[in-house]
């Protein structure tokens, strides 16, 4: 199967990322996903569409745990409280020390100032996705750089993301 790279100059992305499903639904990988109610569904019904078996696992008690069994985790901070960002931290953190691989989705980051704290807190322990849109980028780069400096990317008029000046993970 292609790389990241390789997929996206290739002219048939669509049957690389057929085989990727196709992967998917072979090994229906376990997912462990920490997300809000609201979406909480949703997700499961989409993992299950794509061959994935969801978990929805957020007690503390059980996450470390638990995501020693999981193939990979996911991690939607749409309706965050305090024990609910402890245990995306601690999930996050026992994924990387698993070597599982971590979707961030940053719903909501930008909305208020603690929102956006805690998400890059979470960048901060480096996801292997993060699956965000072009406001929610803007807001967590905002956040990270000085008010006098210029945003290190660049969107075009209609709203794509053309570019990316800066790592994601500075050196």
């Amino acid at each position: 199967m292609a790389s990241f790279r390789e997929f996206s100059r290739t002219e048939s992305w669509g049957s690389e990322a057929w085989k990727a499903l196709c992967k998917v639904r072979e090994t229906t990988p376990l997912v462990q996903c920490i997300t809000n109610f609201i979406s909480m569904h949703i997700m499961a019904n989409s993992l299950l569409a794509d061959g994935a078996s969801p978990a929805m696992v957020h007690a503390v008690e059980e996450i470390l745990e638990f995501t020693s069994l999981s193939s990979a985790l996911c991690i939607n901070i749409g309706i965050l409280s305090p024990d609910w960002i402890f245990s995306m931290k601690a999930d996050a953190i026992r994924a990387n020390e698993c070597q599982k691989p971590w979707v961030l989705d940053p719903v909501g980051v930008g909305a208020t100032r603690f929102t956006t704290e805690k998400c890059i807190e979470l960048i901060n322990l480096k996801p292997c996705v993060i699956r965000w849109n072009v406001s929610e980028i803007m807001a967590v780069v905002g956040a990270s750089i000085a008010p006098t400096k210029n945003a290190p990317f660049v969107i075009s008029s209609d709203g794509w993301l053309l570019g990316w000046l800066v790592p994601l993970y500075p050196a």
